[in-house]
């Protein structure tokens, strides 16, 4: 249906022109009339009519200077002409105001219906030219914005022509700290985030663009001397609900009027909200970091490497206070990622490389790139320490799981010792020198903790040997025993028939490898 609005001073036109005809057969609706001018235009500004059918002459603003001024409110308006005089200044200027038609009463009822059927032909050719440029705009502002996006990441480097609302600006990125939350739900975060900044910067008309790029949101805002950043983090923390303006870290960059510099910008934003991140900063803005001192204290560094040097007792894995001043300086300094992560990786090495030889444990953590790996993937200085504790109560338990006490470290090494010296004469009296104890006390420990006494597990070490010889070499059964500790072939050939049931030569034509 459409509005139709009768305007005219003399009542009898108007009930006639109401009652004319059928209007809904026509697709119309009279919304109401009008007597004067004033009345007139503020009923179209209140009830918005597509078609006004009025008189010319009416009180207190006549037709003409209707229309014009309904013209200067931009309403989308067609206007029929009524007017009991054929004036053709009338006419003319009716015509240069765009009206549909002009009418001379008395009027026929059908010449009034087909006017309003070209009235509405006309409307609906408005509505697709109009709803034509709509689509062209949006066209023009989404390729504009493309644009805006490509030369942001570096992609593009030729600055759109329609440039004129971005005489100054800035870059600002929006990214979630919370990073727990699974990506489906993550994006839906981000693009609530996004559509709740600009429905709040559309409605004070400021322009800017919006992009959710992988886990943040970027925006190019224009600033001026009226809207300066306070006034838009006041607008956007206005709109945030609570929870989400808790989870949010931003980024700020530098403000620019040569629109080369967009990305710059973005990369300014971009290191300021991890930086806020790292940091556990809501707001940081770019000339905040720049000017910071991002090298990394000496006296840091030596506190680390002194913790490594002393000699602990039991209480060496009770690391949270070195952690806390590591963490507690890059927070305090400002210090940027990668040098959060060059502080920690030095006090993970450190780490390592004490336990694995204090403890004699080789490869604890596996490969040691894949500890780093880990330590790269994390996004804040608050999971850069749960890390680092979680790391040393791997290692402490891994320590713990493999420790042995003293009495069977002494074993090892004694059987470690014996191991390599086999062939060599072994004397209890040197043993007991070596390992600073007394011969007798290493001989009862070995036999309780062994099963065998040292001589024994000598010649079975021995024996073992000599039987891998004879199986994959072919030499002399003499060089056999002179290789595996036995001057004597007589007596290697006894201790051999005695522990191993055959004699060498027997052993070897049974057992030789061809």
């Amino acid at each position: 249906m459409y509005k139709l609005l009768i305007v005219d001073d003399e009542k009898i036109v108007v009930e006639g022109l109401t009652y004319a005809t059928n209007w809904k057969d026509y697709e119309i609706d009279i919304v109401g009339s009008a007597s004067n001018g004033k009345e007139a235009l503020q009923k179209m500004i209140d009830l918005k009519p597509e078609i006004v059918l009025q008189d010319i002459r009416i009180p207190e603003m006549n037709g003409l200077n209707l229309i014009n001024e309904v013209k200067k409110l931009e309403l989308d308006t067609v206007f029929i002409i009524i007017s009991g005089y054929p004036d053709f200044i009338y006419a003319k200027r009716a015509i240069e105001l765009e009206a549909l038609d002009y009418l001379v009463k008395p009027i026929e009822v059908d010449e009034i219906i087909a006017s309003i059927e070209k009235a509405i032909c006309k409307i609906k050719k408005l509505k697709e030219v109009k709803l034509y440029d709509k689509r062209q705009k949006r066209y023009e502002e989404a390729l504009v914005e493309k644009q805006f996006l490509e030369i942001m990441l570096g992609n593009q480097s030729v600055i759109p022509e329609v440039t004129n609302d971005f005489k100054q600006f800035c870059c600002v990125i929006f990214e979630k700290r919370n990073g727990e939350l699974n990506e489906h739900h993550y994006d839906e975060e981000i693009n609530s985030l996004r559509f709740t900044i600009n429905q709040a910067l559309t409605e004070k008309e400021i322009k800017c663009f919006l992009y959710h790029i992988d886990q943040s949101l970027a925006i190019l805002i224009s600033l001026s001397d009226s809207y300066r950043m306070t006034s838009f983090l006041e607008d956007v923390f206005h709109v945030i609900p609570e929870q989400m303006k808790a989870n949010v870290s931003v980024g700020i960059s530098h403000s620019y009027s040569n629109l080369v510099n967009i990305n710059q910008s973005y990369k300014e934003a971009e290191e300021s909200a991890k930086i806020g991140i790292y940091s556990n900063q809501q707001i940081t803005y770019y000339s905040e970091i720049e000017t910071l001192n991002t090298t990394i204290d000496s006296n840091i560094i030596s506190e680390i490497e002194q913790y490594f040097s002393l000699k602990h007792s039991n209480d060496f894995f009770e690391m949270d206070k070195l952690i806390d001043q590591v963490i507690d300086y890059a927070k305090q300094t400002r210090l940027p990622p990668k040098k959060s992560f060059y502080l920690s990786s030095k006090l993970v090495n450190n780490l390592l490389e004490y336990v694995e030889k204090e403890f004699e444990l080789n490869h604890i953590m596996d490969e040691r790139y894949e500890v780093y790996e880990q330590l790269n993937t994390l996004n804040s200085l608050d999971e850069l320490s749960e890390w680092l504790r979680r790391l040393v109560y791997s290692i402490k338990s891994k320590v713990d799981a493999h420790k042995v006490s003293y009495n069977e470290k002494l074993i090892l090494d004694i059987k470690d010792y014996l191991n390599v010296n086999y062939r060599e004469p072994i004397v209890l009296e040197d043993l007991g020198k070596h390992f600073y104890k007394n011969p007798s006390y290493l001989c009862s420990l070995f036999s309780k903790s062994v099963g065998k006494t040292i001589f024994e597990y000598i010649t079975s070490t021995r024996i073992d040997h000599a039987k891998k010889l004879l199986r994959t070499s072919s030499c002399k059964v003499a060089d056999v025993a002179f290789q595996v500790g036995y001057e004597n072939q007589k007596y290697f050939y006894q201790v051999f028939k005695k522990n191993v049931g055959i004699t060498p030569s027997q052993y070897r034509s049974k057992y030789l490898v061809k």
